[in-house]
């Protein structure tokens, strides 16, 4: 008997007999994949970042690119909600948080440890907000650590059998929608999107898999910022700095259409950040 209340969402009732036979069909997030890639205008952003940074660092924080893509994202959850939904249990749950996922190094180099940083923001919340509480969790992720890399640490000395009936255990709870909130909470495999952003490392946006393991539906990987040369509509070649961002979905959880106009959604709010300075 599958539990039917979990902390984490509300169970979704009201959805067409054949979205709610998906599950059914395509049991796992691997057979449910679609893949999309999109290219932004970033000229307006970055010299809008180098705007609002001349504040932000008066406050010590700072705001980047990938602060700004994190922002748009948040802010396109709370205009789209059906993005904010997973599936547990065979059935549809609307997520009760906005909750992105990615991971940072502490040293730029091939070596260098990662950790994850899981986020909690307010629906609609303003850039300068959204850039201060990134740079806090960053800063606090990268000297501190999170609790989910000390149990990872404590899990990986036991026998590969317990680590096996653990991982098993704790999928298995998940399924029946009886995982603890503590766990949830920390664990990264549990958010709304996860994210990562090699154009810092100057790489291209990768596709990236999605992960079985948790309840994420959405993998977005950031690119590096490149140079292209455009024609305008006046017949005259402009200077272009462009970002790719390529997305990995869980195909049953919002059908294409819907998911396309979110996607011009987003692109709209990274083009023009100054959308996003206010949370209405």
């Amino acid at each position: 008997m599958i539990k039917k209340t979990r902390f984490d969402g509300k169970l979704i009732k009201d959805l067409p007999p054949f979205t709610r036979m998906l599950p059914y069909l395509m049991k796992s997030k691997s057979e449910s994949l679609i893949f999309f890639e999109q290219d932004l205008d970033v000229t307006n952003t970055l010299a809008a970042v180098k705007k609002i940074n001349k504040k932000l660092i008066k406050e010590k924080t700072i705001l980047t690119l990938f602060g700004v893509v994190i922002t748009a994202a948040v802010r396109t959850l709370s205009e789209r909600p059906g993005l904010n939904r997973f599936i547990s249990g065979y059935r549809y749950w609307q997520r009760n948080e906005i909750q992105i996922n990615f991971v940072a190094k502490r040293e730029i180099t091939d070596g260098g440890e990662e950790v994850n940083v899981k986020i909690s923001f307010e629906p609609f919340e303003p850039l300068e907000r959204a850039a201060k509480k990134i740079h806090s969790e960053v800063k606090k992720a990268v000297s501190e650590g999170t609790s989910t890399d000390t149990l990872i640490d404590f899990v990986m000395r036991l026998p590969s059998f317990m680590i096996k009936l653990i991982v098993g255990g704790m999928n298995f709870l998940d399924h029946h929608n009886l995982m603890i909130r503590s766990m949830i909470d920390t664990d990264p495999m549990w958010c709304s999107v996860f994210m990562t952003n090699v154009g810092s490392f100057g790489l291209e946006a990768p596709f990236h898999h999605l992960y079985e393991r948790g309840n994420c539906p959405i993998f977005v990987s950031v690119g590096k910022v490149r140079e292209e040369f455009i024609m305008n509509k006046h017949g005259e070649v402009e200077k272009k700095l462009m970002l790719r961002l390529r997305y990995t979905f869980d195909d049953r959880i919002a059908d294409g259409v819907y998911m396309g106009n979110s996607l011009n959604i987003l692109k709209s709010y990274i083009e023009n950040p100054e959308l996003l300075l206010s949370s209405v």
